[in-house]
């Protein structure tokens, strides 16, 4: 399932169907809360749709998430959710997924909102994206 839903974000996403796109991270996220792809995915969508307020204040909520998974106290044993959510961003970053584009749109966001480390990270998941599958 997870994979259908990447490869229908990286459809509707180069098909410029950002409003597509939308229901399909909203989607994701009923499946798997905070699942971190979704969540990253939808504020670039609001965003491409001008609605910036709302993406900023998703991409405030990634970011807000990313800190907590990555504290000493949340490293236990991985809840569904959390493996869900790590399988979700695996399929998002797989060479050829077709968001390396999304990726690349992302990491500008995010330096844009001044968090320099996310965006290193978007545009690492860019170049996994769009390397060449052999």
């Amino acid at each position: 399932m997870t994979l259908a839903l990447i490869d229908l974000l990286a459809i509707f996403y180069q098909n410029g169907n950002l409003e597509r796109m939308e229901v399909i991270a909203r989607s994701m996220l009923i499946a798997v809360p905070n699942d971190m792809v979704a969540l990253q995915f939808l504020a670039l969508a609001l965003y491409l749709r001008g609605r910036t307020d709302e993406a900023y204040q998703l991409f405030r909520r990634y970011v807000s998430l990313s800190a907590k998974s990555s504290s000493p106290q949340q490293r236990q044993l991985p809840t569904s959710c959390e493996l869900a959510a790590n399988a979700s961003y695996q399929a998002a970053i797989r060479p050829g997924s077709g968001l390396a584009k999304g990726w690349r749109g992302i990491a500008q966001i995010l330096a844009k909102l001044g968090y320099v480390r996310h965006a290193v990270r978007a545009r690492r998941a860019a170049i996994t994206a769009e390397a060449i599958h052999d």
